[in-house]
This record gives structure tokens, sequence and C-alpha cells, in this order.
């Protein structure tokens, strides 16, 4: 994601607070949002799932519609539009493991 200037609270904060379904998602593994700390306003929203596939299902899921909606049952009042903080629509990228080390 690239930020619009004045607009990286707002996200993070929606980011924190927002409704989440991917627990209930088959395939789902973990999510984490990332901030770079030596370019101003870019965030990478970095999830893993068991399979490509299984992303896709929750990217076309209503549970993904719900959650991504500003109109979200979690919110009191009308939680502001993501999209309306970027200066342009996010595009996935996927990647494949090639080499891991672990403190584990």
């Amino acid at each position: 994601f690239k930020v619009k200037d004045g607009s990286a609270q707002m996200f993070e904060n929606v980011w924190k607070t927002r409704e989440s379904h991917l627990k209930e998602m088959p395939g789902f593994i973990r999510f984490a949002m990332l901030k770079c700390t030596n370019v101003p306003g870019k965030y990478v929203s970095e999830t893993h799932w068991q399979t490509e596939s299984d992303f896709k299902a929750w990217a076309s899921s209503p549970s993904f519609k719900k959650s991504h909606s500003s109109d979200s049952a979690d919110s009191i009042a009308k939680r502001p539009n993501t999209m309306d903080m970027l200066d342009g629509p996010p595009v996935p990228e996927f990647y494949e493991t090639v080499t891991t080390t672990s403190s584990e």
C-alpha cells in the first residue's frame, strides 16, 4: 500500500480495529501489517496461506467483503474508507518460499 501524506495514523488505526474473519478461513496461517521504516507511507499486508487457492477463496468470500467494508458491524460510527487514504489501489503479489531460517 502507498498511503497518502497525512493519512498514515488513520490507515493504521483502521487496520488495528477492523473486524477480521481470517481465522475462520480454510488455509489461513497468519497475517501482519508491515510498515516500511525507510519509505514513508509504504505498507505491506502480509498474509500466509497454505495455498494460493485458499487466498483466492478468501478474497472472493463474503467475509472478505464484510471486513473490507467501511460499514463493518464492529464500528460504532462509519469507519473511514482506506481506499481514500491510498495513492492507488493495492496490487497483490504472490511469493513462494525458497528458504527459511528460524530460531526455533
